[in-house]
């Protein structure tokens, strides 16, 4: 009776620390299975602000458009034409810079070649609009002549930045396709583990 009472005492002292030492585990894997799950949302979240670099250009581009059309159609003096023409210059350069970040911090080759002719044409265009200013200035502000000088101008540019955003896209998909992978993975061992840790807590009060 002594030794059967003895040898009860010692499993129960043997099992609490092991009990202890399971759920710890458990607990343990358990904040792994969320720490995937949120450190793969925050990176999708990371991925999608970085890849949408070039859409936000695109966006600015059309805004730069417009500030175009601005100075053609609401320049009626001197002082207008200045007004106007400074709005389109500002837009102008903020597009510039976004292009050369974007350069500088991509590592795809066809994003950065299409970005560069972009970059290219971009410079080359803004000569053109100057050049137009004059005509608009010389034509007593008639808008025609000036529009007929830089018409079409600003396609060449719209596709080059259809084109970078089309291969940044299919980069920002792959790279989903391997973080998803990765996280799935993890999850998948960490509930495999799980799994057996609640199988020997089921189980542990036979042995």
């Amino acid at each position: 009776m002594k030794r059967a009472h003895t040898g009860k005492r010692a499993r129960f002292s043997w099992s609490v620390p092991v009990k202890a030492v399971l759920t710890a585990a458990f607990a343990f894997w358990f904040y792994l299975i969320w720490h995937s799950t949120a450190d793969l949302n925050e990176n999708l979240n990371l991925v999608s602000a970085r890849y949408s670099a070039i859409h936000n250009v695109q966006v600015e581009y059309k805004n730069e458009i417009q500030e175009w059309k601005n100075v053609l159609l609401r320049s009626t003096g001197r002082e207008s034409l200045d007004k106007n023409w400074h709005v389109f210059d500002m837009q102008h350069q903020k597009v510039a810079t976004a292009v050369q970040g974007i350069v500088r911090a991509s590592e795809i080759r066809d994003v950065n070649k299409q970005m560069q002719l972009f970059a290219e044409a971009h410079a080359v265009n803004y000569a053109l609009y100057k050049n137009s200013t004059a005509l608009l200035a010389k034509s007593g502000f008639d808008a025609r002549a000036a529009d007929a000088a830089v018409k079409g101008i600003d396609r060449p540019l719209l596709d080059y930045l259809e084109a970078a955003d089309t291969a940044m896209q299919e980069e920002k998909k792959s790279i989903n396709e391997r973080l998803t992978a990765k996280a799935k993975n993890q999850i998948e061992q960490s509930m495999l583990i799980l799994g057996l840790i609640a199988l020997l807590v089921i189980w542990m009060p036979k042995w």
